[in-house]
């Protein structure tokens, strides 16, 4: 009787620390203490580029048209708290055999980044979607990338089959914000 009693003692001892071990996992928790807390802003304005218009009806045989547009990392000079990386794609049916062509303009320097043809895959809607190279924007400093969309009809084209024909040219840029120590 009297080793009964201390195993079921020894178990109670156990019993209860394994309780007061389990409560301590089960109910610890972290505070944070800070006064202040700073979150990183993200601008990216992609200036004009919901009023550019490009009236292909207009472009005849021969022309070539140019659109300037620019993207930046200030708005209402706020500048953007994060380094973001950006994309320009264009998107046509390419009924009209335009040559598309996109310049990086700074200063006197142009700087061809996308030529728009048919070397570029269709999509499911039998777009071509042409993509430019990756840009960088940084959270530094106050940057303003401008561009130039360079449409030209080829003289060549000069025929009547190539009449009436409609097509549309969709610009998208897309941006994607960058961590510490990723260029």
């Amino acid at each position: 009787m009297k080793y009964r009693a201390i195993i079921v003692l020894f178990l109670g001892i156990i019993i209860l620390m394994m309780s007061g071990v389990t409560y301590s996992v089960f109910t610890s928790s972290a505070g944070i203490d800070v006064k202040e807390t700073d979150i990183a802003k993200f601008v990216f304005e992609t200036e004009m580029t919901d009023q550019i218009h490009l009236p292909l009806t207009n472009i005849t045989p021969g022309q070539t048209v140019t659109y300037p547009f620019s993207v930046t990392n200030e708005k209402d000079n706020i500048l953007s708290n994060v380094t973001v990386s950006y994309t320009i794609t264009l998107k046509t049916f390419h009924f009209i055999p335009l040559t598309l062509e996109i310049y990086k303009v700074d200063g006197n320097n142009r700087e061809k980044i996308l030529t728009c043809d048919e070397t570029y895959s269709r999509n499911a809607n039998n777009e071509i979607v042409c993509n430019s190279k990756e840009m960088l924007l940084s959270h530094e400093r106050a940057e303003q990338d401008n561009f130039e969309i360079v449409l030209t009809y080829p003289a060549e084209y000069n025929s009547p089959i190539y009449a009436d024909l409609v097509d549309f040219i969709d610009l998208e840029i897309s941006s994607v914000q960058q961590t510490e120590g990723v260029a």
